[in-house]
């Protein structure tokens, strides 16, 4: 009697599990492969669906690549030795203007998380943001994402771009570096840089976009699309239940960083994360913290922004602008549908 209740049990428990698979969507593709940048605070939401074992919740095996930056993840996607990407929204932007069509499923950060800030040395002749004319300015890297955001809040305030000069000094210790030995009059970095450099009284924040009202001031919009989740229109539409499972664990990774704790974000962080002393690292993740998008939604003012940026920056974007349809580069489909489990 008791082998018949185990049988009986086991059917009726693989039989649940059959019924809420096929209500869900049987995944296309379980192993994926997933390419990634560094670990930059503002992309955290992908590092918390991956160390608190969302995807697997979800049935999916993810390996994860990591790549020095976006268009090393954009070659391997289209190489076809990844499925998906985690990268700037504006790729699928820079992409299409070249005929390739990507589109972003969820978003992960709705603010450029970006700061420009004056240093040291560039403070006595700062007065207003049209001395940037004749500055040394340190950026990630010439052509990156910080480069173009600069250009367009000099030209917003009537600095021609041609009249700065362009620093590349990274992310993190080049930039620190750089500031602290007075190579650069100013800087657009990203936190904990940001938080650590104010810390230490080495800069003058001017530009904060970490907020909505701080995005509006200085590129002139609200919203601005930034980390995301993309991957070919042929892999979507191919592989529509697998991209839901992936946002099903990437909106529970959001919702994860909207109620927990910064002790609660850094603990759930592999400690290799974690730069500098704790105690900072904390005020870098509350700073930061307002990026993160809640729901990974997108909206055509944020993609309008995202456009207007690349196409001060970028002539083939310029050129194509007219011809590049924003609503075709992203979908907010997968985000409605989504089924999202307590984090």
């Amino acid at each position: 009697m008791k082998k018949l209740l185990c049988i009986l049990s086991a059917g009726l428990a693989l039989q649940g599990m059959a019924s809420a698979s096929q209500a869900q969507g049987m995944l296309e593709k379980r192993h994926l492969a997933i390419a990634t940048t560094g670990s930059v605070i503002s992309y955290y939401p992908i590092e918390i669906a991956l160390a608190k074992g969302y995807f697997k919740d979800e049935g999916l095996d993810v390996e994860r690549s990591m790549y020095s930056g976006g268009p090393q993840t954009l070659q391997a996607l289209l190489g076809g030795s990844a499925d998906m990407v985690v990268s700037a929204y504006s790729n699928t932007l820079t992409m299409a203007a070249k005929g390739q069509r990507l589109q972003a499923f969820v978003l992960m950060i709705k603010y450029p998380a970006f700061v420009l800030a004056i240093s040291r040395a560039g403070q006595e002749k700062y007065t207003s943001l049209k001395s940037l004319a004749g500055m040394k300015i340190g950026v990630t890297s010439p052509g990156s994402s910080t480069n173009m955001i600069l250009n367009t809040i000099a030209q917003r305030n009537g600095v021609d771009p041609k009249s700065y000069s362009v620093i590349g000094v990274g992310a993190m210790s080049g930039a620190v570096a750089a500031v602290k030995q007075n190579r650069v009059d100013a800087l657009v970095g990203i936190d904990p840089t940001i938080s650590m450099l104010e810390e230490d009284k080495q800069i003058k924040i001017v530009a904060d976009m970490r907020t909505g009202p701080g995005t509006q001031a200085a590129i002139g919009s609200a919203t601005y699309p930034e980390g995301s989740v993309i991957s070919t229109t042929d892999f979507i539409k191919k592989n529509p239940n697998t991209v839901q499972a992936v946002v099903n664990a990437m909106l529970r990774a959001e919702k994860f960083l909207e109620t927990a704790t910064a002790a609660q974000i850094a603990d759930a962080l592999p400690k290799s994360y974690q730069v500098g002393e704790r105690d900072m690292f904390l005020k870098a993740i509350e700073h930061t913290r307002t990026v993160y998008s809640t729901d990974g939604r997108y909206d055509l003012e944020g993609a309008k922004a995202v456009l207007g940026v690349l196409a001060n920056s970028e002539p083939s974007v310029a050129a194509a602008q007219s011809r590049i349809d924003l609503q075709s580069t992203y979908t907010n489909k997968f985000v409605d549908a989504a089924v999202v489990k307590k984090p």
